[in-house]
């Protein structure tokens, strides 16, 4: 019984050095991948003239990211991701090619802070806030027509391909055992300003137009995952 004990003890101890060795080793600096969809349009405020009408367009993104731990509730985020994004109209007279589908890509540099607020030992809440520079390409002021009938066209004026951006995101996540960490969230980015104004026309001869706007504004459905540099790095138990 007395050998028991004695082991028992001992594996306990052991167990307590491994978990603060597991802590010790642990970084505030993370790097990290995501990626996920995204659901863009033209403004929500602009007027459409009968019959035609806006809906979503849904685009992927993907990036890179790293991160700093200022404390285990507050986070500071950066990165480099891209983006493809863009809008739909529909002219509902038509039964073939009623739509113009457009597909705008995109590099964004984001720069924010994420709140974590845990609710048991490794799941958490979390709120994210911050800015992003986005730049978008192809911007070629294009004339697009629905298909082969082309009985309504968008003619696009590019207003800014580079341009600010402010966000706001809430989720879920959660810490691994070896101290990884990762996120589901749902993430609102909003321009400041316009990235195109599209001038809509229709009608015999394409003769009746009216003007939206479409600022790159975008709703994301994302999946994170951080790696912690602790974890990458060599441990010095190779070394005994």
């Amino acid at each position: 019984m007395k050998r028991q004990l004695l082991f028992l003890t001992a594996l306990l101890s052991l167990c307590s050095v491994f978990a603060q060795n597991n802590n010790d080793r642990l970084k505030p600096w993370s790097v990290g991948i995501n990626g996920g969809f995204n659901f863009s349009k033209t403004y929500n405020n602009d007027t459409f003239a009968q019959n035609f009408s806006g809906r979503n367009k849904t685009g992927v993104h993907f990036g890179g990211l790293i991160t700093y731990d200022i404390n285990d509730n507050i986070s500071v985020n950066s990165g480099l991701g891209f983006i493809n994004k863009g809008y739909r109209i529909y002219n509902d007279t038509l039964k073939t090619d009623l739509k113009i589908s457009r597909n705008i890509p995109g590099i964004v540099v984001p720069l924010g802070l994420t709140f974590r607020q845990q609710f048991n030992a490794s799941r958490f809440i979390m709120e994210k806030m911050g800015v992003a520079m986005n730049y978008s390409f192809g911007h070629n002021n294009d004339t697009l027509y629905n298909g082969n009938a082309k009985k309504f066209r968008i003619v696009e004026n590019s207003i800014q391909n580079l341009y600010p951006m402010f966000y706001l995101g809430i989720g879920l996540g959660g810490n691994t055992a070896k101290g990884n960490r990762y996120e589901f969230g749902l993430n609102y980015q909003q321009p400041f300003g316009r990235e195109m104004e599209l001038s809509v026309s229709g009608g015999e001869f394409l003769n009746k137009s009216f003007l939206l706007n479409y600022r790159g504004g975008n709703l994301q459905a994302t999946f994170t995952y951080h790696f912690n540099f602790g974890n990458l790095e060599k441990s010095d138990d190779y070394f005994y």
